[in-house]
């Protein structure tokens, strides 16, 4: 079985690939440009990293049929194809981290290139927030006209608020955008003397251990998820099944959700220290809101009507 809205997600995708290509090559210009004429900033080169493998994914998402089968199908060989695609996007995120680490001259200019104000990792959870936010409403949407009593409706819009949120914190509540000054009673008390909350006192002091304990009780959701899927269904009817099925998580994400966890051990206990930095909390939530956003899609994809290919084409 094919679902509809799985190939309607391979060319958006496919779009938005090239798109975000084409816009990292001219960040990535931007920074050369600005370098060059003087300016006080730096040119970081996974900007440049990140447009080709983007290019990389555009060019074989449209020559060949394996995204839509990645992202619409239904059978043996496509789910394989998604365990191996989450094994691969794990392994490209840890050579990312390396090949940035690697080419930067010392750890405070990596700091800077990856984390700073307009960096890399900074801008990516912007935009992987704003994606999931939009998906958890549809996701409402369709529980609401799918179901006939509104809490799971209310309860996926109310995780899009919670994202939208996180979203706002993760922007200092716009001050990222439009640059006004801390508040000299906020800036005496947070960490990175911006206009957010997580940041401030008891949060801060508290903030790498309740991030490594989140992530931990999300990674054992992924890997329970099957023995849940089989207490639920103990009773249920067709439609019951299908629909948490789309909404239970994918075990085989686990290996993202494992990253996420050691990089919040580390960071959370100091551990491997000369490897592993504070700041590379960073990289972990960014991984954790990606792969979120993964489970999203599939559980909007799932919500929707399928049918054979061939009626497709």
């Amino acid at each position: 079985m094919r679902y509809s809205r799985g190939v309607r997600l391979t060319h958006w995708l496919i779009v938005s690939l090239g798109s975000a290509s084409v816009l990292a090559v001219l960040t990535g210009l931007v920074q050369l440009v600005l370098v060059g004429l003087g300016a006080e900033t730096t040119v970081d080169p996974g900007w440049f990293l990140i447009a080709l493998i983007l290019a990389c994914f555009t060019l074989l998402g449209r020559s060949s049929q394996w995204l839509t089968r990645l992202l619409a199908d239904v059978d043996p060989s496509a789910h394989l194809a998604r365990r191996v695609v989450i094994w691969l996007l794990a392994a490209t995120v840890i050579l990312l981290i390396a090949f940035l680490k690697i080419t930067a001259e010392d750890m405070d200019a990596y700091k800077r290139l990856v984390f700073g104000e307009g960096g890399l990792v900074e801008w990516s959870q912007v935009l992987v927030l704003v994606a999931a936010c939009r998906v958890a409403w549809l996701i409402g949407d369709d529980l609401s006209r799918q179901l006939s009593h509104s809490s799971p409706s209310l309860l996926a819009r109310g995780f899009s608020v919670l994202l939208g949120l996180l979203l706002l914190e993760e922007l200092a509540w716009g001050q990222v955008i439009f640059g006004w000054q801390t508040p000299e009673s906020i800036r005496s008390i947070n960490a990175q003397q911006e206009t957010t909350l997580h940041n401030i006192g008891w949060f801060q002091d508290r903030l790498d251990l309740f991030t490594f304990l989140a992530t931990v009780a999300v990674l054992a959701l992924v890997v329970l998820s099957p023995w849940i899927y089989r207490q639920l269904l103990r009773r249920s009817s067709p439609q019951q099944r299908s629909l948490v099925r789309a909404l239970m998580p994918a075990q085989y994400s686990w290996p993202l959700f494992l990253m996420v966890v050691a990089l919040a051990y580390c960071v959370a206990t100091e551990s491997w220290s000369d490897l592993i930095h504070n700041r590379d909390q960073e990289w972990a939530e960014l991984v954790l809101y990606a792969s979120g956003l993964l489970l999203l899609l599939r559980t909007r994809v799932l919500l929707g009507a399928s049918e054979p290919p061939s009626a497709q084409r």
